[in-house]
C-alpha cells in the first residue's frame, strides 16, 4: 500500500484553494464546500481501495450497489417483514385477525385455499412470514415455508389468492465416508451429513450393525442422492449403497429395486437388509437397563426380575414396531403405564411400556408394519425417567431379545439374484473408489462429500 495515498486528497484540496483564493472568486465558499465533499469521497474511495488491494482488486461491477435482499420472489428491502412462530394450540384464523384481517376476510382466504393448500398441514415449530408495504394496517402477503423444497404465498387482500411454488431441485449422486474417533454421530457431523441420512443409514444397516456398541476405529462409506437448490445442499434422497466396517468385517447394504420384490435393500448375499425384526424400537437412544432376572428395582427398592430392555430417549421420541404385526392391546395399566402389545406371528410378540401416548388411531386389531410409529417415549407407570421398556415373547415366554438368533429372511434367488449380483459388484467398485477420511482429513480438504459416477 502506498503510504502517501491517504494525503493526496488534502494536497489536491490545498492546491485548488490557492487558485480560487488568488482569483477571489465570489463563489469560493460554495465551491470549497463541494471540494471538501469531493475530498471526503476520494478519501473513502482510496481508503477502501487500499484495504481491498490486499485481496481481490475492486471491480466496477461491485460498485453498482448491493444485490437485492430477495426471498420468495419478493425484494424484502421494500417490505416490513414480521415473523410468527407456530406453537401448539395456535389457530390460523386468530393469528390472521391479530394482523388486522376481519373474520369475513379470513373466511375468503380459507375458501381460496381449497384444492391449493391444506390448512391442517401447518405444523408447530414452523413460521409464518408476514410482508407489509405502505402505511396500511394489514400485511399484503403471508408466506409459509414447510421445507426448502416449496413454499406457499397467501395474498391477504382481495382477491385473496393462494399459490404454492415448488423450487427447482437438482439431484446428484455423491459419496461420503468417516472414521469414528469419538462416535458415529461425530463422524456424520464431520461430513456435514443430515439427520435424515443418518436415519437412512441406520435403517438399512441396523440389522447387521449394532449401533449401540460403537467402537473407536469403526468406519463407514455411503453413496446417496443429494438434493441441491440454487447450488446449496438442502436434503437427501435414497441411499444407493453403504458399508460399515468394524474389526475388519464389512457389513453392506445395496439399493436394488425389482418389480415383485417387497424389499429394496439387500446385504452382500442378497438377503433383505431390513431383517424380520429391528434390533431396537427407538432410534437415537441408549440401553439404560438390560434384561435381568435379579435387578434392584429403581422405584420399588427391592430386587425384582426385569424381563425387558430399557431404551432411554427424550420425552416424545417415536417408538417403532420392530416387525410387522397386529395390535393385541393398546391402553394403560398399573406399572406399565401407557403401553402397546403386538403379535407378530404364532411364535413372537412384543410389548412397549411407559409411553407418553400411543399413536392416533391405534387399537386392538390394527395392522402395523415394521418401522411404523406406534407411540412416543414417556415415563408413565413405574418409571424414573423417559424411556421405553421393550419386552419380547417367544412361544409365550418372555426372553432377552438381544440374545436371540432371530429368523433370517430368505435371500432373492434365480435370475433376480444374478441381476442383483451384477448391480452389487458395480456398486462395490464405487464404494472402493471412496477413501476413508478422518476428521482432520475432511477439514483439510474443506468438503464432506464428493460427486461419484454410478453408471456401469
Amino acid at each position: 500500500m502506498n503510504p502517501d495515498s491517504s494525503s493526496r486528497p488534502e494536497q489536491l484540496l490545498r492546491r485548488l484553494k490557492g487558485i480560487f483564493f488568488q482569483k477571489k472568486n465570489v463563489f469560493v465558499g460554495s465551491v470549497l464546500a463541494c471540494l471538501a465533499l469531493l475530498a471526503a469521497v476520494l478519501q473513502l474511495t482510496l481508503s477502501n481501495h487500499s484495504a481491498a488491494s490486499i485481496g481481490e482488486p475492486i471491480r466496477l461491477s461491485s460498485l453498482n450497489g448491493l444485490p437485492e435482499n430477495k426471498r420468495w420472489g419478493f425484494n424484502l428491502d421494500e417490505y416490513i417483514h414480521d415473523v410468527t412462530d407456530l406453537r401448539s394450540g395456535d389457530v390460523l384464523g386468530e393469528i390472521l385477525m391479530g394482523y388486522g384481517l376481519t373474520y369475513p376476510e379470513v373466511n375468503q382466504l380459507v375458501e381460496q385455499c381449497k384444492g391449493k393448500f391444506n390448512i391442517s398441514s401447518l405444523r408447530m415449530g414452523h413460521q409464518l412470514h408476514f410482508l407489509k408495504k405502505g402505511i396500511g394496517p394489514v400485511p399484503q402477503f403471508m408466506v409459509y415455508e414447510p421445507s426448502p423444497y416449496q413454499y406457499t404465498i397467501f395474498q391477504l387482500q382481495p382477491p385473496f389468492e393462494v399459490n404454492t411454488i415448488k423450487r427447482e431441485v437438482k439431484t446428484e449422486v455423491v459419496a461420503a465416508s468417516g472414521v469414528l474417533e469419538t462416535s458415529f454421530w461425530q463422524a456424520l457431523t464431520d461430513n456435514g451429513l443430515s439427520d435424515e441420512l443418518a436415519d437412512g443409514m441406520i435403517d438399512v444397516l441396523a440389522s447387521s450393525v449394532d449401533f449401540y456398541h460403537q467402537k473407536v476405529g469403526d468406519r463407514f462409506k455411503v453413496v446417496f442422492e443429494q438434493h441441491f437448490i440454487d447450488g446449496a445442499p438442502v436434503g437427501t434422497g435414497k441411499i444407493i449403497a453403504a458399508v460399515y466396517e468394524r474389526d475388519g468385517k464389512e457389513s453392506y447394504a445395496f439399493n436394488f429395486e425389482k418389480e415383485g420384490e417387497k424389499c429394496n435393500y439387500f446385504d452382500f448375499d442378497g438377503r433383505p437388509a431390513r431383517k424380520a425384526f429391528l434390533k431396537s424400537p427407538v432410534k437415537f437412544s441408549r440401553i439404560s437397563s438390560r434384561y435381568n432376572l435379579h435387578r434392584l428395582h429403581p422405584v420399588l427398592g427391592y430386587h425384582k426380575a426385569h424381563r425387558g430392555t430399557d431404551y432411554a430417549a427424550p420425552h416424545g421420541t417415536p417408538i417403532m414396531a420392530v416387525a410387522d404385526g397386529t395390535v393385541l392391546e393398546a391402553g394403560r395399566r398399573g406399572g406399565n403405564g401407557i403401553y402397546v402389545k403386538l403379535k407378530h406371528d404364532g411364535v413372537y410378540s412384543t410389548q412397549y411400556l411407559h409411553m407418553s401416548s400411543y399413536a392416533k388411531g391405534l387399537r386392538p386389531g390394527s395392522k402395523v408394519v415394521q418401522g411404523q410409529t406406534i407411540g412416543y417415549v414417556g415415563s408413565t407407570g413405574l418409571a424414573t425417567g423417559p424411556h421405553c421398556c421393550f419386552r419380547f415373547w417367544k412361544n409365550g415366554v418372555e426372553v432377552d431379545h438381544l440374545r436371540l438368533n432371530l429368523p433370517q429372511p430368505e435371500p432373492i434367488k434365480g435370475a433376480v439374484l444374478q441381476e442383483f449380483m451384477v448391480a452389487r459388484d458395480s456398486l462395490i467398485k464405487v464404494l472402493n473408489g471412496v477413501d476413508y477420511r478422518t476428521h482432520d482429513q475432511i477439514y483439510q480438504k474443506g468438503e464432506g462429500f464428493a460427486k461419484v459416477n454410478t453408471a456401469p
